[in-house]
């Protein structure tokens, strides 16, 4: 997902890059769990400047610094699509709470 802005004259938008992540993260040496509701897998990773934030299917996201830009670049691909509005690439996405609790096999 990316967000460009599109007129020179308006501040310059943030760009943010999302990438599915189905497996579990080991950044520490222990799988992360989500801290709401304690899922430990089925992640959307989000690259913001030289921040990685992770977000959960029940919406829960957070800056998780064990995670390195490195790390999203080696797992990011081209985007397959943009959105102008970060609240309706969640929905479409999957990743705004209602799947909460869901998992894909």
């Amino acid at each position: 997902m990316t967000n460009p802005g599109s007129d020179p004259n308006e501040h310059h938008r943030v760009v943010i890059r999302a990438v599915p992540h189905p497996g579990e993260l080991d950044a520490r040496g222990i799988p992360i769990t989500c801290p709401n509701c304690r899922a430990r897998r089925d992640w959307l990773l989000l690259n913001v400047r030289h921040q990685v934030f992770v977000r959960c299917r029940c919406a829960t996201e957070w800056h998780e610094p064990d995670l390195t830009r490195a790390y999203f670049d080696l797992h990011f691909t081209a985007p397959e699509r943009e959105w102008d509005d970060f609240d309706a690439a969640m929905r479409a996405l999957a990743y705004d709470g209602l799947l909460a609790g869901t998992t894909w096999s």
